[in-house]
C-alpha cells in the first residue's frame, strides 16, 4: 500500500532547517531521549544570551523581527545608538539564534524559536523521517545528516561562531533535505509548487501560496479514500480535512492573521525551500517570495507527478539527474556496479548499525549525494540497489543482505577482510 506523503500535524513547526542539526545531535548523543529533553535542549542553546557589538544589520533585525514587549528596552537602545553610534550603548545582548538570523547573508531571516512552543519543534524531525516518533531515537537518515554537518557547525550552537552559522544549509545538506521533504510531503508540495508556478505570479506571499492548499488537500483525501485504510491513515485524512476547512475560513477573511491555520500550514512548505534554494526572498525578513531559477527548473521536473507511487518512482529513478539539472551540475552517469558499490561501501562506514547493516536505500541516498557533489558523478537509488545486488552475485562473500517481511531485500552489510577469510575457510 503506497504511503500518504503528507506532513503530519503542523503547529508552530520549524521554519529554518538548520535547527534540525542540533535537534538530531541531541537525540543521537543521549542514552535516552524524550520530548522534554529534546525540545528543551533546542530552546536552551537557541535562547542563550550573547553580548556583542551593535551594528546596522543587527539593528535592522531588532527593529523588524523582534516584536514582543520584552524587547522594548532593546529597541530603545537601538534608536539611541542610531542617533549616536559612538555612545556607550553600542553593546547589546541578543539570543544566539537572533545573531545567526540577523546575518544579512541568510536567505531568510524569519523562523525564530519561542520558549512557549518548545514541545512543537521536534515534531518536524519526526515528520520528515529523521526521528522515530514515540522513542525519539534517530533514524538512519539522521545519521547521514550528522555526517554532512561539520563539527564547527555543531560547536556554533554552543558559542557564537559567525563564520560557521549553523542555520545556513550546505549543498549536500540541501539535497538530503530536498529528498526527505519530497518523500514525506510530495503529494502536497508537487501540486502546490506546480500550481503556483502556473499561476504566473512572479512574486507571492505566504497567504497567496496557502490559498492553494484546500483543493490540494481535497484531491489527496479523495485519492486515498478509494482504498482500504488503516485507522491511523483515516485519522490523518480527517486531520487534513479539518485543516482544509480552517484554511478556507482564513481565505475568506480580508484580515491577515499571521497565526491562522493557513499560515501554519504553508510556512513549513515554503520557508525550508528558501534554505534549499528553490525560492528567494526580496526581503529576507518578510514572508514574501519569488521562484529562483533553480526552483523553476526543479519544479519543471516534478510537474505531472500526482500519486505516492509516481513520487516514489521519481525519487528512485530521477532524483539525482533532476538535482544536477536544476543546480547546473555537469555530472557523468555511472553504470558500473563495482564503481557504484565502492560509493555504497564508503557510505556504509558512516550510517551502518552496530550489527554492520544499513538500509540499502539510505546507503544509496548518502552515496549519491557525495558522488554528485564531490566527484560530479550520478547514479540513482534504484540502479544503485541493482548494482549492489549484481556485485553480491559476483562477490558472494563480500556483501550480506537481510529481507523485510515481504521478502524484499532491505539491508546490506559489507564484510571486512577477516570475516571474508573466516567464511571462505
Amino acid at each position: 500500500m503506497p504511503p500518504l506523503r503528507v506532513l503530519g500535524r503542523i503547529a508552530r513547526p520549524l521554519q529554518r532547517l538548520g535547527y534540525l542539526k542540533r535537534l538530531i545531535r541531541r537525540v543521537n548523543s543521549g542514552s535516552t531521549s524524550n520530548l522534554d529533553n529534546v525540545g528543551n535542549d533546542l530552546l536552551e542553546v537557541s535562547l542563550k544570551k550573547v553580548k556583542v557589538d551593535l551594528n546596522q544589520e543587527r539593528a535592522e533585525y531588532i527593529k523588524v523581527r523582534l516584536f514582543d514587549r520584552v524587547y522594548k528596552a532593546l529597541k530603545e537602545q537601538v534608536n539611541a545608538w542610531e542617533k549616536d553610534p559612538n555612545s556607550p550603548l553600542s553593546y547589546i545582548t541578543l539570543e544566539l539564534q537572533d545573531l545567526y538570523l540577523a546575518d544579512p547573508t541568510m536567505p531568510s531571516q524569519v523562523g525564530k524559536l519561542t520558549k512557549d512552543d518548545w514541545k512543537k519543534y521536534p515534531s518536524f524531525g519526526t515528520n520528515i523521517g529523521l526521528i522515530r516518533e514515540g522513542t525519539y531515537s534517530v533514524n538512519t537518515r539522521a545519521l547521514s545528516l550528522l555526517h554532512l554537518t561539520p563539527d564547527s557547525e555543531q560547536k556554533a550552537f554552543l558559542e557564537y561562531l559567525p563564520e560557521h552559522n549553523p542555520l545556513k544549509i550546505s549543498l549536500k545538506q540541501r539535497f538530503l533535505f530536498l529528498f526527505s521533504l519530497t518523500e514525506t510531503d510530495g503529494e502536497v508540495i508537487i501540486p502546490l509548487f506546480s500550481q503556483m508556478r502556473e499561476s504566473g505570479q512572479l512574486n507571492f506571499s505566504d497567504r497567496a501560496a496557502g490559498n492553494f492548499l484546500p483543493e490540494i488537500y481535497t484531491t489527496i483525501i479523495a485519492r486515498h479514500r478509494t482504498r482500504s485504510l488503516s485507522i491511523e491513515l483515516r485519522e490523518r485524512l480527517e486531520v487534513l480535512e479539518k485543516s482544509a476547512q480552517s484554511i478556507i475560513v482564513a481565505r475568506k477573511s480580508d484580515k491577515y492573521e499571521g497565526g491562522s491555520a493557513r499560515e501554519e500550514a504553508i510556512r513549513p512548505r515554503i520557508e525550508p525551500y528558501v534554505d534549499i534554494g528553490l525560492f528567494t526572498k526580496p526581503n529576507p525578513m518578510k514572508y514574501e517570495y519569488a521562484f529562483s531559477s533553480i526552483g523553476a527548473q526543479w519544479i519543471s521536473k516534478l510537474t505531472g507527478l500526482e500519486d505516492s507511487t509516481e513520487i516514489e518512482n521519481f525519487l528512485s529513478r530521477k532524483f539525482f539527474q533532476s538535482v544536477a539539472s536544476a543546480w547546473e551540475i555537469n555530472a557523468g552517469l555511472v553504470t558500473d556496479p563495482d564503481e557504484i558499490t565502492a560509493y555504497l561501501r564508503k557510505a556504509a562506514k558512516v550510517i551502518n548499525s552496530s550489527s554492520g547493516y544499513a538500509p540499502i536505500e539510505e546507503l544509496a541516498l548518502l552515496a549519491g549525494i557525495e558522488a554528485l557533489v564531490d566527484d560530479r558523478k550520478i547514479f540513482e537509488i534504484g540502479p544503485a540497489r541493482e548494482a549492489i545486488i549484481a556485485y553480491q552475485k559476483a562477490n558472494p562473500y563480500q556483501v550480506r543482505f537481510t529481507v523485510d517481511r515481504m521478502g524484499v531485500l532491505a539491508h546490506a552489510k559489507f564484510m571486512d577482510e577477516s570475516s571474508i577469510t573466516k567464511t571462505t575457510n
